[in-house]
């Protein structure tokens, strides 16, 4: 077992998995926890290539000029990476992305040429959570200067340290380690991870265009920290919970990535995960373990529930906010170690099963569109999986307390003490069930004056084509009764009621057509449909031109119609 070392604020979270083990390992000893660290976790290395906490005891994190410094101190010293200027923020600062591999890989063709999976991981989206950015430094380093450079044997790392890069420069006091730390938003005061959908921030456009559309990611991971609640865990985890997605990439994380992972995070590091939830505000003890208390939710306005609507994987992880900086850069690069040496051992099985995900969406688009039959959900909800025992404290629930340092104006976050509470019978409500459907069209036709709209289906991957000559259609249109706003989520969303009905349409040369048979099939019909959760309406993308057509006056026809087939001879 490895020797442990005590921060300088001691905190003592007992991570342990169940009851019975819970009093068991108390008395052994035989986890970390606590603000414990292994001596010598981050091993030994030259100043250069020292990250900021590193060389600042842990009261620091970076700017994005310390992060280019680190990267190209790299440079010298491997020639197992690649360096990728993602895009230009608009205050002027470039996000670089690291493509680690070996043999060297420079571009997407040489990736897939590889055969080799791409992994991405990437951190700061919130400044202020950087934690994850930190230990993704310190995991490139192990790989190309260390002793992990086994990790790229059988598959392709690309690290973005830094997504956030004009919050990262936006400088705040805090009041808690780190002290001097970033803003949540970027210049223009956007939240990052509420802007899959509608793209307005160039950051997104960016990812989106510059990593996700070229070199298609197996995995996306993108670390956070929990800004509430106590549990007694090193890290929280969650997947891709929209029930519009293909269920089986989804349902490979959880049942096999994720086991997987938290067995070499208890076995290899001493750390215990679970899930990103929270118990409810009102509750104590704690009845139910729930996604909506952790502001986790069924929509895709989050990147990692988007990039499920990809027939991809991805996964989002918290470190608690009650544990020191140095605990929080250790569980993260432990994750991250786990999930890579997951990844590098499983990555042509996931893979298949991604690849599987693509011809699956084609063939039923194929199979069942055209009849009607073809049907996904619009919205969900979070239901149970059963009963858990939970390790939670019950000071510093929903907010966890701060208060003054003596001697000094910095208010910190007060620490509980003493081992956490086992309590058995939790409601585990993590499983997301689709609750509204609608029928999947075998196409879309959009106005040929929405070039806007076909400019963020690209931008997500989704093939548009232009008609070249005039077109009958079959299928469906949505005639709107009615637009109103419901305040959700921080949000003010577009909300429509109406019905579809059966209609014929003859629509002219130069009008957008989204072929459904794609594998961005569940992504295009989740954005699209009038009603779906939060896709393009709710975003209040379609406002201006729902309010152009007169929905404010009187009931109008939904400018998108779903295609189920041409009509010959008329």
């Amino acid at each position: 077992m490895r020797a442990l070392r005590p921060l300088v604020l001691s905190v003592t979270l007992l991570l342990v998995a169940g009851a019975l083990e819970a009093q068991e390992r108390l008395a052994t000893g035989d986890r970390y926890w606590g603000e414990e660290v292994p001596d010598g976790w981050n091993g030994s290395w030259p100043a250069e290539l020292l990250t900021v906490p590193e060389r600042t005891d842990f009261t620091r994190t970076m700017g994005v000029r310390d992060v280019h410094e680190f990267i190209d101190a790299l440079k010298w010293r491997s020639e197992n990476m690649h360096v990728l200027n993602v895009f230009r923020s608009p205050l002027g600062n470039f996000s670089s992305a690291v493509v680690l591999s070996n043999p060297r890989v420079t571009n997407p063709q040489q990736a897939r040429a590889s055969g080799k999976p791409v992994v991405f991981l990437h951190g700061n989206i919130h400044p202020p959570e950087s934690e994850g950015a930190e230990a993704l430094k310190m995991v490139m380093r192990e790989i190309l200067l260390g002793e992990r450079g086994d990790l790229l044997d059988n598959q392709i790392i690309i690290i973005m340290p830094v997504l956030n890069v004009d919050g990262t420069e936006s400088v705040s006091t805090r009041d808690s380690a780190p002290y001097v730390s970033g803003t949540r938003t970027n210049a223009a005061g956007l939240d990052l991870n509420r802007d899959a959908i509608k793209l307005e921030s160039p950051e997104v456009r960016g990812l989106y265009q510059g990593i996700f559309n070229q070199w298609d990611p197996v995995l996306y991971y993108d670390a956070h920290r929990m800004g509430r609640g106590n549990y007694a865990y090193a890290i929280a985890y969650v997947n891709s919970t929209v029930p519009a997605a293909h269920p089986g990439p989804r349902e490979y994380v959880w049942d096999e990535l994720f086991p997987g992972v938290n067995e070499r995070m208890r076995n290899e590091w001493g750390l215990e995960p679970l899930t990103q939830a929270l118990w409810q505000e009102s509750e104590w003890p704690p009845r139910t373990w729930h996604h909506d208390a952790a502001i986790w939710t069924v929509e895709a306005k989050f990147l990692v529930n988007a990039y499920g609507l990809r027939n991809r994987m991805s996964i989002l992880t918290e470190t608690p906010s009650a544990a020191g900086f140095e605990r929080q850069i250790y569980a993260q690069y432990a994750y991250i170690m786990s999930l890579l040496d997951y990844t590098n051992e499983h990555g042509e099985e996931m893979l298949r099963v991604v690849r599987e995900a693509d011809e699956e969406t084609v063939s039923n688009v194929l199979a069942h569109a055209e009849s009607g039959e073809l049907r996904n959900y619009l919205d969900g909800e979070y239901r149970s999986r059963g009963e858990i025992d939970l390790l939670a404290y019950r000071d510093g629930f929903p907010t966890v307390p701060t208060d003054y340092i003596p001697g000094t104006s910095v208010r910190e976050r007060v620490r509980p003490t003493g081992p956490p509470l086992v309590v058995s019978g939790v409601q585990d409500i993590t499983l997301p069930v689709g609750t509204r459907q609608a029928r999947v069209p075998r196409g879309y036709l959009i106005p040929a004056e929405m070039e806007f709209l076909v400019e963020n289906l690209r931008i997500q991957n989704v093939e548009v084509t232009r008609l070249d000559e005039p077109m009958v259609a079959e299928g469906e249109q949505f005639t709107i009764d009615r637009m109103s706003y419901d305040f959700r989520g921080g949000y003010n969303m577009t909300e429509l009621e109406g019905s579809f009905a059966p209609s014929v349409r003859e629509f002219p040369a130069g009008t957008w057509f989204v072929d459904m048979a794609q594998p961005m099939a569940n992504l295009a019909f989740y954005y699209l449909e009038p009603q779906s959760r939060d896709g393009y309406v709710g975003w209040r993308v379609l406002d201006d031109t729902l309010i152009g057509l007169g929905v404010n006056e009187r009931p109008i026809v939904y400018p998108i119609f779903k295609f189920r087939r041409e009509v010959e001879g008329r």
